[in-house]
């Protein structure tokens, strides 16, 4: 953790910055430096005596729009977070309400791709789906040196200080901040949340700009992270050896979260977590908190594994981000696919939990089965695996829905491309030409697609089940149940108690064929009611309950969940376990 004596040299040493433009008021950092030392950041500062603070650049106050927000909004995703409530659904804003207006099937430069203010007709949508959070991947306009395909990466920012023009409508006489507010009071007004992307890295542009920020390898040249040409990696030691922080870096980072609250958005997911230290964070974040206590904070880490284009960075343990204070990491579950059998994936969920007892209450994973860096969960078994895989991420424990947009139609993520194979506008990231099967971050062509409305129709009934029995799914224990017969460990079976509710989960994990075991359910009553608390898809199972036990033939990635009459099976049972809340 952070090594008190070196954050104290920090503090005491004033950050020689060049000064770096508010993108809203236009202000340098040392024009307007003298005007924020009131609220709680002057708390803070007058009460570190003898302490000369680094001056913090705050973005200044944004015009409300004419559609404000009402004033009672309040931002409460951390604690949303901590108890596993938000529902959140990832977006790129350049591609979230495109207009394909010729039916080529991608948006060319005659068309409308997304824009700020048109993403807001589709808010009434997303609310009517069941989701209450937006994941907003990085709105900064892209670096142009370097730039992989016809738009440029959205992880490759140019400034961080500023918007992508490609998201703003140049009809609008609203400025660029203020057509960015007015998306995030439109959502506001419904209740949902938004939480933006800190790009990990910089552009080769924001690299020759600002090499003050960047790392460079002992032969001098620019740390690259492997396979990604567009990219440079930001610098956060000042002095690794002894501990010390770039200033400058931070100061940068500041003045990003300092934008971002003065906007109205509620939360940050930062790209690569473990490409930062975590005494990075523990400075950025807890100056997020006192600004905003509910600012929330999601990190992009995922197992001990090296993940990370940083390679020599030990930092993608999920408790050391957790311990960081971020509230929320990804959980593994977008391998979910990749997992031989039941035994693999109820490990995971059990491990999660004990995880949760060595690190600060109430922290927690978001549970996607694919994010953006993922392929289409259709390639995995089509809407059957979608819908399968729905039903678990909204009864599991310890764990936020994250879906993709798209995932609710049956978006593949494979389109046609103008010219895909010309070098201009190939990727080239990976060996994929155009990032085929994964949403989009290169381009402008690609625009909500897939052919299977039906999964959406399954997504927001899970979604309103969670809803109705959201105690027992956030709060309640789980449960593994066991069984017989299942030779090769295709069923997921286990139970969500919470006051004498029961929640019974069954799901075959096989794609393709119906899989028959015994599950022994403690205290099931033979001929109990078995509703299925899910839509039915695909094809049908055969279910019969029995005392003590659940008979059941599932068919191929099908999933139910009933309520039980089980008040006391936590008394015939030692494998329980519950989430440190």
């Amino acid at each position: 953790m952070i090594n008190s004596t070196n954050l104290l040299t920090m503090k005491t040493q004033k950050i020689n910055q060049p000064a770096i433009s508010n993108p809203i008021s236009g202000q340098t950092s040392e024009q307007s430096s003298v005007q924020h030392n009131s609220g709680l950041l002057g708390a803070y500062l007058n009460n570190m005596a003898m302490i000369n603070a680094p001056v913090v650049q705050k973005s200044a106050k944004v015009e409300k729009t004419e559609n404000s927000v009402p004033v009672n909004y309040h931002n409460n995703l951390r604690s949303m977070f901590k108890n596993n409530e938000a529902k959140i659904l990832a977006i790129i804003p350049r591609t979230f309400n495109a207009k394909d207006t010729n039916g080529n099937d991608y948006i060319d430069g005659n068309e409308q791709h997304g824009t700020f203010l048109n993403a807001i007709d589709r808010l009434d949508e997303v609310k009517a789906e069941g989701f209450n959070t937006f994941h907003v991947l990085p709105i900064n306009p892209p670096g142009k040196m370097k730039a992989m395909g016809t738009a440029g990466s959205v992880y490759a920012p140019k400034d961080l200080l500023a918007l992508d023009p490609n998201l703003i409508d140049p009809n609008d006489p609203r400025s660029d901040m203020e057509q960015f507010k007015a998306f995030i009071d439109e959502c506001h007004k419904r209740n949902i949340k938004v939480m933006v992307d800190l790009p990990s890295c910089a552009s080769y542009d924001m690299f020759l700009e600002h090499p003050e920020w960047m790392a460079m390898e002992s032969d001098g040249l620019a740390k690259t992270p492997q396979g990604w040409n567009d990219i440079r990696m930001f610098q956060p030691w000042e002095d690794e050896g002894k501990r010390t922080l770039n200033p400058k870096l931070l100061e940068l980072h500041k003045q990003f979260v300092d934008m971002c609250i003065d906007l109205g958005v509620d939360g940050i997911r930062a790209d690569v977590g473990r490409a930062k230290p975590v005494e990075f964070w523990d400075v950025l974040i807890p100056y997020s908190h006192m600004r905003d206590p509910e600012f929330g904070w999601l990190a992009e880490t995922y197992t001990y594994e090296d993940a990370s284009p940083q390679a020599n960075m030990p930092y993608d343990r999920p408790e050391d981000s957790l311990r960081a204070g971020f509230d929320m990491i990804y959980g593994q579950y977008h391998i979910f696919h990749e997992w031989p059998d039941a035994k693999t994936f109820m490990n995971y969920v059990k491990e999660q939990l004990d995880l949760s007892y060595n690190l600060p209450k109430g922290k927690s994973i978001i549970g996607s089965f694919a994010t953006h860096d993922d392929i289409s969960p259709m390639s995995h078994g089509g809407a059957d695996y979608c819908n399968m895989t729905m039903g678990l991420q909204a009864t599991l424990p310890m764990l936020n829905p994250y879906i993709v947009d798209g995932y609710q139609s049956g978006d593949n993520y494979i389109y046609k491309y103008e010219n895909q194979h010309n070098p201009v506008t190939q990727t080239d990231n990976h060996e994929m030409t155009v990032h085929r099967g994964r949403l989009d971050i290169f381009n402008l062509s690609r625009k909500p697609g897939g052919d299977e409305p039906e999964i959406g129709k399954f997504m927001t009934e899970a979604f309103k089940m969670r809803d109705k029995y959201l105690d027992v799914i956030t709060k309640g224990t789980f449960i593994e149940l066991d069984k017989s017969k299942d030779k090769n460990d295709q069923i997921i079976a286990y139970a969500r108690h919470l006051n004498g509710k029961t929640l019974l989960v069954v799901a075959n994990k096989n794609i393709n064929r119906s899989v028959a075991a015994n599950i022994k359910v403690p205290t099931m009553k033979a001929g109990q009611e078995l509703k299925n608390l899910l839509p039915s898809y695909g094809k049908e199972s055969i279910l019969q309950a029995k005392d003590n036990m659940l008979s059941v033939e599932l068919g191929p990635a099908r999933v139910h969940v009933f309520e039980i009459d089980t008040p006391n099976i936590e008394k015939y049972t030692n494998k329980i376990y519950k989430q440190n809340i």
